[in-house]
């Protein structure tokens, strides 16, 4: 009886297994793209070859399936797709309701080219002149890098964009680097081009598989095969189509396991799987999942997302509420500890943990309710209360470098925040990392960054000492971890809380300082150095506007307004002051894009600006916020001119479909100040007024008196 039970065991398992096998696809029909060169293109006998036919094969050959391909126009492309025709295709389009992608397979970037006989050298050298584009988006991004006064001319193909360039019709182009090298490569022109690089033109699409819905159960084995591929014999394959290009997808990728040791390659292979204990301030910072697992979320989770997927480690997270958890347990250590530690955390911990070099994430900022909508400095809120975490790595060095001012110690960032909430401290100082994450949520929405300070926030890492190998993979992987990516990181979470960070001009002005010393030293030749004298306080000048200039808008920024609030102190005249805030403007960004938002963000401006006399001055303040100060007027003048610049805006009938109205519209905050105000009482009585007309519904004005 057991055998048959057996047999029957055996049997079910056999066909079960032979079910599956019958399941899973060994030919695909693939559609690419023809004009992604050089990734996919017909040979003389017709056949389809280029860089991701290869890929593609590659796959094939190591997974043992067979590949067909099929070619189409782009759109016919999408349609074939969509029907059925073929099983997928490749493809950067992944947004439509229908589609289903795979992993990532490849990365192309932006470029932006002109002749290598040209004497420009800087993408701001375009302004007013023609560039040439085959991509809409690529021409919108030029459009907002470089700025209006560009000329777009639009083309349908490599061939003639190159040539209207060599002809002198286009003064420069922006397309895919890989496919423009690759045909100035195949073409023998690469000596006729030069590549200018300006991060703000760089983009990054990914190219993925793309499937319909009745084939998304193929992703499964799509993404399995293409696991399986190996990195060396895939950056091969660059090599024979991008022969000239450093620093490609596979290249890059090739490079970044190239740094670890084959000692701790193995290491990673064999030990995958790491635990992470965060920071007990971090606990907003948590997602529980549905298999009672945790993830990070925010800034710092992208952090970590960095370090995975560098490492291919599989990070567990666990929440803690204190770091004496810590220092209490006697085995089953966390592998690595992360947060920001003051030195007596950090001591007691180093009987078990070795700490990496800190990692700096960003600025410190102060946190103020809605109702402030900036202060030029810290020193403008002195005498008032600011919390501050204790036990951090930053605590003891604001208070020595703040001297005099009015701390107050807090035990968790939620408290903190709490106590600003009932009004009994009036700001409070976090890491941008954490204040991005607090304020992302509905809860402490009512608050805004209003300043950074001349203090960074540092993260400790520390790695359990018995994995001296995991110290040595962490550290070289925060080591060659690219400046830019942690930049896109940080950039992705400030756009979503509009938070404008102004450039830092200091080094700027010291080396023309030192250049000026350097020039006024020298005794000899004064013909010439009288030249190069002027020459440098034209130069001089030229920084100081461009410090004082908000680069989208071309507006005198937030640092050109604070320093006029300066100068109210010493004017004695009557001075008007309105603070004007575009309506429903986040749901705006949702709704039509961030770069439709600049767009909309530089026409207002252009309105505001209408309105400028030698007697009013306008500002953009950060994000949706512009300011007037305007010299020498009465009460009912200022008022005037606020309802001039609301109706001037209103009748623009700018759709906005998330605004009720239809249309944008602004709210404006009007004050004046008397004789005795100070520069404070002015603009904290504008911002007031301000608060007011967005409570009465938007698209309001109102004047509160000092």
């Amino acid at each position: 009886m057991s055998k048959l039970i057996l047999f029957f065991c055996l049997f079910f398992s056999l066909l079960s297994q032979a079910k599956i096998s019958h399941n899973i696809k060994t030919h695909f029909t693939i559609a690419i793209d023809p004009e992604y060169i050089p990734f996919t293109q017909k040979d003389i006998d017709g056949k389809p070859t280029g860089l991701l036919v290869d890929f593609w094969n590659l796959w094939a050959e190591q997974n043992g399936y067979t590949v067909t391909y099929k070619f189409y126009p782009w759109e016919e492309t999408l349609l074939a797709t969509q029907r059925g025709d073929v099983d997928f295709h490749s493809g950067t389009t992944k947004d439509r309701e229908w589609m289903f992608a795979s992993v990532p397979i490849y990365s192309i970037k932006t470029a932006f080219f002109t002749l290598s006989t040209s004497a420009d050298s800087n993408t701001k050298d375009f302004q007013h002149k023609r560039i040439g584009a085959i991509d809409k988006y690529y021409a919108s991004l030029v459009k907002k890098v470089i700025g209006d006064t560009v000329q777009i001319i639009m083309f349908d193909d490599y061939e003639p964009l190159v040539e209207a360039l060599k002809k002198g019709e286009i003064d420069g182009l922006i397309e895919d680097v890989e496919a423009l090298q690759y045909y100035f490569i195949k073409t023998g022109q690469m000596n006729l081009f030069k590549m200018l690089k300006d991060e703000a033109l760089q983009f990054d699409s990914n190219i993925y598989a793309i499937t319909n819905k009745k084939n998304v159960s193929l992703l499964h084995q799509i993404n399995a095969g293409i696991k399986k591929l190996s990195i060396k014999k895939l950056a091969n394959i660059e090599k024979v189509w991008l022969p000239n290009i450093e620093n490609t997808y596979y290249n890059q990728k090739l490079k970044s396991t190239l740094f670890y040791s084959p000692k701790e390659i193995s290491w990673l292979k064999k030990h995958n799987k790491v635990t992470l204990v965060g920071d007990p301030q971090w606990e907003t910072y948590f997602t529980a999942t549905s298999n009672n697992s945790y993830l990070y979320r925010g800034l710092i989770g992208d952090y970590i997302k960095m370090i995975s997927k560098k490492t291919n480690l599989d990070i567990k997270m666990h929440p803690i509420q204190s770091w004496d958890e810590i220092s209490l347990l006697t085995t089953d250590y966390p592998d690595i500890l992360v947060g920001y530690m003051d030195n007596k955390t950090k001591n007691k911990l180093t009987k078990m943990y070795h700490f990496l070099p800190p990692f700096e994430t960003g600025p410190l900022v102060v946190i103020m309710p809605k109702n402030v909508r900036f202060i030029s400095s810290l020193y403008d809120i002195k005498n008032k209360k600011i919390g501050l975490l204790e036990n951090q790595e930053y605590t003891q060095r604001i208070k020595s470098t703040y001297t005099g001012y009015q701390f107050c110690n807090t035990k968790t960032a939620k408290t903190l925040l709490n106590q600003l909430e009932t009004e009994k401290i009036d700001a409070a100082i976090l890491p941008l990392a954490s204040a991005i994450n607090f304020l992302a949520t509905k809860k402490y929405s009512i608050f805004n960054i209003v300043e950074k300070i001349n203090e960074k926030g540092f993260v400790s890492i520390g790695v359990i000492k018995e994995k001296p190998i995991l110290q040595n993979i962490l550290k070289k992987t925060l080591y060659f971890s690219r400046d830019s990516y942690k930049k896109e990181i940080l950039s992705a979470w400030t756009h979503k809380l509009n938070y404008v960070e102004t450039t830092d001009y200091t080094l700027t002005y010291m080396v023309s300082g030192l250049l000026g010393l350097l020039l006024a030293s020298t005794g000899y030749y004064a013909y010439a150095m009288r030249r190069k004298h002027q020459h440098t306080k034209v130069l001089k000048k030229k920084l100081e506007i461009l410090a004082l200039t908000d680069d989208l808008t071309g507006l005198p920024n937030r640092r050109a307004f604070n320093q006029n609030c300066e100068n109210l102190a010493r004017n004695q005249d009557e001075v008007g002051l309105l603070f004007i805030d575009i309506d429903f403007f986040k749901p705006y960004n949702d709704y039509y894009g961030h770069l439709q938002g600049d767009e909309t963000l530089k026409e207002i401006a252009n309105c505001i600006q209408l309105f400028a006399s030698d007697k009013a001055y306008p500002y953009r303040i950060g994000g949706e916020e512009f300011g007037l100060i305007l010299y020498d007027n009465t009460m009912n003048g200022v008022i005037q001119y606020a309802k001039k610049i609301r109706q001037y805006i209103e009748d623009k009938n700018i759709e906005h479909k998330s605004s009720p109205l239809g249309y944008v519209t602004v709210s404006i905050g009007v004050s004046i100040r008397k004789m005795d105000d100070t520069r404070y009482a002015l603009y904290q009585c504008a911002d007031n007024a301000l608060y007011v007309a967005k409570k009465l519904g938007r698209n309001k004005i109102f004047f509160s008196e000092c």
